[in-house]
Formats: C-alpha cells, sequence, structure tokens
C-alpha cells in the first residue's frame, strides 16, 4: 500500500525533473524564437510585422477557444484519464475544426477590422494550426499531466527548428509575413507528431454524455477566460492597427513580444508542472501553505529583469534588431512594467486553476477587459504606442492583482499580507538595480556596450541587495531537488495563520 508519504515523495520526484526539464526547454526555445525574431527583422520591413501581429490575434483566441478548456480536466491529474480522455478528444477536435474553418471564411472580415487587408492570407494559413493544435490536444495534455518534459524537450526543440529552417529561406525570397505564417504551421505539424509519438497513453476519439457534462463544468468557464485574457493582450494590436498605422504596428509587436520575453520563458517554466502540481497540492489542503513561497520565487526572479528591461529599453531594441526598429524602444519601456505584473498574473491563474475556481478567473478577465480597453485608447491617444504599455502596467497592478489575491485569500484560507510579502524585497531591490543601470548608461552612444554595463551592473546590485533572499530560494530550490517532500522543506502549520512564509 502506497503511504501519503511515498505519494508525496513520488509527486515531489517527478515535479522537480519536470521543472528542471521544463525550464531547459523553455530556455532553449525561446532563444530560437529569439534569435529567428532577430534574423527575420532585419530582412523585412515593420509593415511586415503588423501584417503579422493581426494574424497572430486571430489565431491565439481561436486556438485558446478551440478546445472549450476541456483539457483543463485532464491535466489536473486528480481524475482517471481514461474515463475522460475519449470525450475529451472529440471535443476537441469538433471545435478546433469549426475554429479553422470559421478562421479562413471571416479571415477577410477580420483582416479589414485590423485595418490591414494584406494580413487576410496570413490569417487563413495561420488559422491551419488551430486544426493541428486540436489533433495533438489529448496527447500534448497527457505529456503534461504525467510531467513529461524530458522528452517534450526534443519534440519542442525539432519544432522550432523546423520553424527557422523554413522562415529564413522563405523571408529571404521575399515571403515576408507569410514566411513566419507558413513555417508555424511546419513547426506545429512536427510537434504534433511528437506528441502522438511520445505520450504515455494514446486514446481515439469517442464520447460519454456524463463526462461531457463535468468535463465542460470546468472547462468551460476556464475557456470564456481564455477567450477574455486573449482578448484581452490582443486589444491593444486592434488599436493600435486603427488609431495609428501598420508600421507603428509593427513596432509595438515587436516591443511587445521582447517585453514579454521574460515573462513568457518564466510561466513557461511555471506552467510546465504548475497546474497538475497545484491540482494535487490543494487536493492534499497543502497548497495554501505553499502559495506565498511560489509568489515569493517567482518576484525573484522577474522582477529585477522586468526592471532592465526597462532601464535599457533602447540600447536592447537597437543592439538586438538594428536602428530601423530604434522608435520601440519607447513602447518597450513601459511595457517591461507589465511584463512583471503579468508573470504575477499568469502564477495567479495557474493557482485559481489548479485549486477548482475557474468560475471567478473568468470574472477577473471581464473586468481587466473592462478597464482595459478605455485605458488603451486614452494612452494611445495621448502617448502612442507608449501609452499602451502605460495602459497594461495601470490596469494589471491596481485591477487585476487585486482580484486575483481576493479570491486566492479567500479559497486557500490565507492573507494577502501573507501571499504577497515576499514580493516587496524583490520589488524595491529590482527598482533600484534598474534606475542604477539606467543613470549609468543614458549618455553612451555604443548602444552595445551600454547594455552589457547596464545588464552587469544592474544585475550585480540586485543580487547584493537581496542576497539573503536569493540564498533562501536556492536552499528551496534544492531541497525540491532531493525530493524530501511534495514541496520545499517547511515549517509545519496547523492553520492559515501559521502558513509558511517565504
Amino acid at each position: 500500500m502506497t503511504t501519503a508519504g511515498e505519494q508525496g515523495r513520488s509527486l515531489g520526484n517527478r515535479a522537480a525533473s519536470a521543472t528542471l526539464w521544463g525550464g531547459v526547454n523553455m530556455a532553449l526555445g525561446r532563444i530560437v524564437q529569439f534569435a529567428t525574431t532577430i534574423i527575420v527583422a532585419r530582412m523585412i520591413a515593420p509593415e511586415h510585422f503588423g501584417a503579422l501581429a493581426v494574424a497572430i490575434v486571430v489565431q491565439t483566441i481561436a486556438t485558446n477557444m478551440a478546445e472549450l478548456g476541456a483539457t483543463a480536466s485532464l491535466a489536473r491529474g486528480n481524475g482517471d484519464p481514461d474515463k475522460i480522455a475519449p470525450t475529451v478528444f472529440s471535443i476537441a477536435l469538433v471545435t478546433s475544426g469549426i475554429m479553422t474553418a470559421a478562421a479562413v471564411l471571416w479571415a477577410p472580415a477580420l483582416a479589414a477590422a485590423f485595418d490591414d487587408p494584406a494580413a487576410t492570407p496570413v490569417i487563413q494559413v495561420l488559422s491551419l494550426t488551430i486544426l493541428l493544435q486540436g489533433v495533438g490536444a489529448v496527447p500534448s495534455t497527457m505529456v503534461w499531466r504525467e510531467f513529461l518534459q524530458k522528452p517534450r524537450v526534443v519534440v519542442d526543440i525539432c519544432s522550432l527548428m523546423t520553424v527557422l529552417l523554413l522562415v529564413v529561406p522563405m523571408a529571404l525570397d521575399g515571403w515576408g509575413a507569410m514566411a513566419f505564417a507558413w513555417s508555424r504551421v511546419g513547426g506545429q505539424l512536427v510537434a504534433m507528431a511528437g506528441y502522438w509519438i511520445i505520450t504515455p497513453k494514446r486514446y481515439a476519439p469517442g464520447f460519454d454524455r456524463h463526462a461531457a457534462a463535468e468535463i465542460l463544468r470546468l472547462g468551460m468557464p476556464l475557456a470564456m477566460a481564455n477567450l477574455v485574457v486573449f482578448v484581452t493582450l490582443n486589444v491593444d494590436y486592434l488599436l493600435v492597427g486603427r488609431m495609428l498605422d501598420p508600421t507603428a504596428l509593427g513596432l509595438y509587436l515587436l516591443a511587445f513580444n521582447l517585453a514579454g520575453l521574460p515573462s513568457s520563458v518564466i510561466t513557461a517554466v511555471i506552467r510546465a508542472t504548475a497546474v497538475p502540481t497545484f491540482g494535487r497540492l490543494f487536493a492534499e489542503g497543502t497548497l495554501g501553505l505553499l502559495a506565498p513561497r511560489f509568489v515569493s520565487g517567482v518576484s525573484y526572479c522577474a522582477f529585477p529583469i522586468s526592471a532592465l528591461v526597462v532601464a535599457l529599453a533602447h540600447p536592447l531594441i537597437v543592439t538586438a534588431y538594428g536602428s530601423p526598429w530604434a522608435p520601440a524602444g519607447i513602447a518597450l519601456s513601459t511595457l517591461g512594467v507589465f511584463g512583471a505584473t503579468r508573470i504575477l498574473v499568469e502564477l495567479f491563474a495557474d493557482l485559481s486553476v489548479g485549486a477548482g475556481r475557474t468560475g471567478w478567473l473568468f470574472w477577473v478577465q471581464v473586468a481587466w477587459l473592462i478597464t482595459l480597453t478605455p485605458a488603451l485608447y486614452l494612452g494611445i491617444t495621448w502617448w502612442g504606442i507608449a501609452g499602451a504599455g502605460i495602459a497594461h502596467a495601470t490596469v494589471a497592478c491596481l485591477v487585476v492583482i487585486p482580484l486575483y489575491v481576493k479570491s486566492l485569500t479567500s479559497v486557500l484560507h490565507t492573507t494577502s499580507w501573507q501571499l504577497l510579502r515576499g514580493s516587496l524585497a524583490p520589488f524595491v531591490a529590482a527598482t533600484l538595480s534598474g534606475t542604477t543601470a539606467w543613470l549609468v548608461t543614458r549618455g553612451m552612444e555604443n548602444t552595445a556596450a551600454a547594455l552589457a554595463i547596464g545588464v552587469l551592473l544592474g544585475s550585480a546590485l540586485y543580487g547584493l541587495l537581496t542576497l539573503r533572499q536569493g540564498k533562501q530560494l536556492l536552499a528551496d530550490v534544492r531541497a525540491l531537488l532531493k525530493a524530501k517532500g511534495t514541496v520545499p522543506a517547511t515549517t509545519h502549520a496547523t492553520s492559515p495563520e501559521n502558513a509558511v512564509r517565504p
């Protein structure tokens, strides 16, 4: 008979290994993507990035609605996959097929809504990835559920290399935004095939009415929340495209992607294991005790990166992409602030899913969209593409994070102070480090030298200011990797008031 301690050690081992390999996977993946963008940005004009931005908005929204949140039931890891996976597969196939057809047929109207008719064929090509993701939805979720991040590294790197091998020659041949579109289709095809190969168990489509009801009960609020959040995160593209021009949209896309690079890496590493782990910890009754540690660790990693992105925005853009893209620096300097808040928002969303609070998740996203849209309009009107970043950061800090904290403190039986106190020291240290880096480098003409000096100086100062917390975080990570429990070593607690503090 398996004891609770043995189950805890098993989960700890699997989560630690998956997090390690997930980190390797995401780091390599983002490096390849970043390198690809740098290469192609020097080959095509900013307005081509505008058409690509429109297509990505449509594809992202459709993809995240395609399976109606059905895979969430499979991902949580606390149910029998044999009972629900066939039904999840059927839902994913049908809905992704419908979404693909709709995107192809409505592409001209969608492109017109963004005031960029040139995006029509790009939308139609990228829509093929929606169907491919539907076909691979169950295998990829099973890989996620069972913490199989090590073989997933091979699949994802093969997918990224396919994208790179396709996009560069096509861009050189003058394909413009279509080079990105077709290369993503090729990469998605390789990823789908890879997940089918490495999945621990393969399922055929099937349908169980009772299983479907339970799947959609959990999944529909999550799907609607995903729809709202992706509309929220892409409404800026719509407004920039309509209020400014395709060139401004291309500059903004580049700045947004660069600002989001650190957050995408960190959140992707977290999500490699977050929902299955959080779901199991919630079922055990320990998630509320450990959530402050997760928040503290994420803040420690995220805040200094975002601070340096803000401080070194101009030299970063010019060094990476060249002087034609220099106007994107002003947007990057404001979007960097949003990058840090977005990481916390993503963590809070995963904690909500792990705790089964998907209904509240939806309403948080609705509030986000309702408040962000007018803020973006005013920001873009007053400050152009920089105003979009200001609007994002303001709404995330004043509306979204407080709502998530209210929800989580209720369901996890903790307090706002316990949940957030570990973020205070990293925030202050990151602010001081970023300001110092900006003051030292602002007069330097050599952008590459300014970038290098700013990063080294800011990182060193941050490390000194947070030396004690850094040592504690390192000790926690080592404890997790040794798998002496489900999570890093903690102080025993019998009530939320005695929860482990970071």
